[in-house]
């Protein structure tokens, strides 16, 4: 997960990448930069299989539900960061 933004921003925005970029694009740093700048945090997160294709393993093709999974994964890892600021 890649965060940005102030720590004690109000508000934080979860962004999750598309099919062809992964979290660090320069597509998805130019949004998260921007809603920064606005004191937004902003918490970018990868699906696995945009994880795999960057360790060169094939990715698994993954359902609606798996996708959903994941962000549920993510908003709670994102959950635990903040209660401990």
């Amino acid at each position: 997960m890649l965060l940005d933004g102030p720590d004690e921003a109000p508000l934080t925005v979860v962004l999750a990448h598309g099919a062809g970029a992964p979290m660090d694009s320069p597509f998805m740093a130019f949004f998260a930069e921007g809603l920064a700048r606005h004191r937004f945090g902003v918490a970018r997160f990868e699906f696995p299989y945009m994880a795999a294709r960057r360790t060169g393993a094939k990715p698994r093709k993954s359902s609606g539900r798996t996708e959903r999974q994941n962000w549920d994964e993510a908003l709670a890892e994102l959950a635990e960061f903040l209660s401990g600021l």
